[in-house]
């Protein structure tokens, strides 16, 4: 079940990301895994996302990607962001199989020197029902 994070959570989202804190752009999906969206207007990135270490490998990333991109369209957002380390071969694929399209790269972006990728994914609309 997707829900927003709470107070409750707490605990074992910290141990993932200490800097954590409960807010509308957070979302759990069965305890398992989360993502953290900053959202401005009609667009969102996606500043964190992280499945528990027993849990990989099941396509959890990939349902939650998809369910908070259902909600946060039917909130407005129509531009999806994030970067990624060119080096994580499986989130790259992931996005690229949710329909995120690289758009820019990042040089020595991270501590370790490695680039980032930016991509991007919009949401298109079909009759009134969103297309992911």
């Amino acid at each position: 079940m997707l829900r927003l994070a709470t107070k409750n959570d707490s605990e074992w989202i910290a141990a993932i990301h200490p800097l954590w804190k409960p807010n509308s752009s957070s979302w759990v999906l069965d305890k398992k895994a989360f993502a953290i969206w900053q959202t401005a207007s009609d667009e969102a990135e996606l500043l964190y996302i992280a499945v528990e270490a027993s849990e990989r490998g099941k396509g959890l990333a990939k349902t939650l990607m998809e369910r908070c991109h259902k909600e946060l369209i039917a909130q407005g957002i129509k531009k999806f962001y994030l970067e990624v380390s060119e080096t994580n071969i499986s989130a790259v694929s992931l996005y690229k199989k949710l329909g995120y399209e690289k758009i820019a790269e990042r040089k020595e972006y991270y501590k370790n020197g490695e680039t980032a990728v930016v991509m991007k994914f919009s949401a298109f609309w079909d009759m009134g029902q969103a297309a992911c």
